[in-house]
């Protein structure tokens, strides 16, 4: 299992990002149609993205730049 580098708090962020996204993508759908194209796909292909880096707290893009949010400081 690969060491965390994401911070409990930066987790909790990220998660309610996917979920808020998740969101309004759906009420998008539903028929609001509040979002052009150009936004609609980046913000769908964010959320699992979101959701597994939020919820497994490890994000490959922080371990390449070799930062972290953990308290730990792997």
């Amino acid at each position: 299992m690969e060491p965390q580098n994401v911070g409990r708090v930066d987790g909790m962020i990220r998660v309610a990002l996917g979920v808020t996204c998740l969101v309004l993508v759906g009420y998008h759908f539903l028929g609001q149609r509040i979002l052009p194209l150009y936004l609609l796909i980046p913000v769908i292909v964010l959320i699992p993205f979101f959701l597994k880096t939020g919820i497994t707290r490890v994000c490959p893009v922080m371990r390449a730049m070799g930062i972290s949010s953990n308290a730990r400081g792997h």
